[in-house]
């Protein structure tokens, strides 16, 4: 049986090219996304040009933790890489079906309560990994984790998209990072594995167009820190990898923000995170 990748937000940009590149290294694909016309164009192209994997379609909307639960509990097959790719960046204030501002729930908790169900299939595999994606701006990313009413972000009145977006990315490295201590102190395999792409002009660009666009990468390169993270020998569980650059080139291991760093905030994030979501994963700590 061929290994079995899972990726959000795979219909365009950097979960797209990452789906090709898992797709060509023999990856059988689950690709997820919210819109289904793209996402069916991008599946249908990915098998013509790789008929030796599997490659099935699924329409999710990560920030709806009922759909995840729903999606997760249809997977029986050992998962190999689940690539927590979707993301929403600075859009205008709204709230999830669970009453969570929408960057928040669709760029960490979504992806909390998708990790926490596919646990049992990831520890199926014989090398599994969760690859969480963050950002450069999570160095801008300051908040009070262990505040349920500030993840939920509810207040519209306190809601400024872009501090907004640098702390949901913040939590995403957050996240990577305690899942790689709480796996630690269980002695398990999962690999938990951060990663960001550098200045890349994809999607969530699309309604903020900038003067120096031209000079970012593709979508195709700024994708490689997560290829990286899921294809190579040498990952480590912990490890963050982003461009050697910081904006841009060849990706390499880096170390990210101190602030990133915080043991008692990513612990903190996930009790809050358990709290929001009603899910439970790896409670030994």
């Amino acid at each position: 049986m061929k290994p079995l990748a899972i990726i959000t937000g795979a219909s365009s940009g950097l979960g797209l090219e990452s789906a090709k590149a898992l797709a060509a290294k023999g990856f059988d694909l689950i690709l997820l996304a919210r819109g289904e016309k793209r996402l069916l164009a991008a599946a249908e192209d990915i098998q013509a040009n790789n008929p030796q994997v599997s490659i099935t379609a699924k329409v999710l909307d990560v920030s709806d933790f009922d759909q995840v639960k729903t999606f997760a509990a249809s997977i029986t097959r050992p998962v190999e890489v689940l690539m927590n790719n979707a993301g929403l960046m600075g859009p205008d204030f709204k709230l999830s079906e669970q009453g969570i501002e929408i960057q928040m729930a669709t760029n960490h908790l979504g992806h909390f309560v998708l990790t926490a169900g596919l646990w049992e299939q990831l520890n199926y595999a014989a090398d599994p990994k969760v690859i969480s994606l963050s950002s450069v701006v999570h160095r801008r990313g300051n908040f009070d984790s262990s505040n349920i009413e500030t993840v939920r972000g509810a207040d519209e009145a306190k809601y400024n998209r872009w501090q907004r977006y640098a702390d949901s990315k913040l939590a995403c490295l957050w996240f990577a990072r305690e899942l790689h201590n709480r796996i630690t102190a269980e002695g398990g395999q999962i690999k938990s594995i951060a990663a960001h792409p550098g200045w890349a002009v994809t999607g969530l660009q699309e309604n903020f167009p900038h003067v120096l666009d031209p000079f970012a990468q593709t979508a195709k390169q700024g994708a490689q820190s997560q290829i990286y993270a899921s294809l190579s020998s040498d990952i480590q569980s912990g490890d963050f990898i982003g461009p050697n650059h910081e904006l841009w080139g060849k990706p390499m291991k880096i170390k990210g923000s101190k602030r990133s760093h915080d043991a008692q905030a990513m612990a903190a994030l996930w009790r809050t995170s358990e709290e929001l979501t009603g899910v439970k994963l790896l409670t030994k700590r």
